[in-house]
């Protein structure tokens, strides 16, 4: 059985978070854009990006207040409130940690032998970063028509997850594998931009998780 839900006032909320993972997936790929800027030292669009990524950010968090003003104007059940507020929370914290792993990578120039060490792993792990996001919007585009084809979308996202964690496991051994040849500083800010894009992937998993509560609070 397909499982729908009714579109009338909903309908705006779901654009909404359809709009927010866009903007996701826009924000993924500036960070890519940004890691491929500092590997060829090009520092203009090192810091377009950046400025871009920042401005992604500002723009979902006015799309989550929107959203949430929704939610909380309109006579929504309960349980669909909270998972629509949680879902939006995991998908605002993604672009969150996405601007923090900004920042982090060009709050000073990283070492060069410490980039071109990690150079292939750091490419899979935003390739997956910007798969993820790609299935987010998927998912979330199919919110308001089957739910539990969303669902399946998003076991997709959980597998991204997975493969990324092991991806920044290695990429975290190499690193601290160098730490005798490296400034402290500088693998204390590699290691913070890795955990940033592990935020990222986490987060979306989460909005996964969310999705899961919707579907179990539409069934009851």
């Amino acid at each position: 059985m397909v499982l729908k839900i009714r579109i009338n006032r909903e309908q705006e909320v779901f654009d909404k978070l359809i709009k927010i993972g866009e903007d996701l997936k826009t924000t993924a790929e500036a960070l890519r854009q940004l890691i491929n800027a500092l590997l060829v030292k090009d520092d203009d669009m090192k810091n377009s990006s950046l400025i871009k990524i920042k401005s992604l950010n500002e723009k979902i968090s006015m799309t989550r207040e929107e959203l949430l003003s929704v939610i909380y104007s309109e006579a929504f059940l309960p349980d669909f409130k909270e998972a629509i507020v949680m879902l939006t929370q995991d998908l605002y914290r993604a672009s969150a940690s996405a601007k923090d792993a900004g920042r982090a990578l060009t709050a000073r120039r990283v070492d060069e032998k410490c980039l071109t060490t990690l150079k292939e792993s750091l490419l899979s792990y935003i390739s997956i970063i910007l798969e993820a996001s790609d299935k987010v919007v998927l998912m979330l585009s199919l919110l308001p028509k089957d739910i539990a084809s969303a669902l399946k979308v998003g076991k997709e996202v959980q597998m991204l997850e997975r493969s990324g964690d092991e991806i920044k496991d290695m990429i975290i051994t190499r690193l601290y594998d160098m730490e005798d040849s490296l400034h402290l500083i500088t693998l204390l800010q590699t290691r913070d931009a890795i955990f940033f894009l592990d935020d990222i992937l986490d987060s979306m998993e989460s909005a996964v998780l969310s999705i899961k509560i919707l579907y179990a609070t539409l069934k009851s």
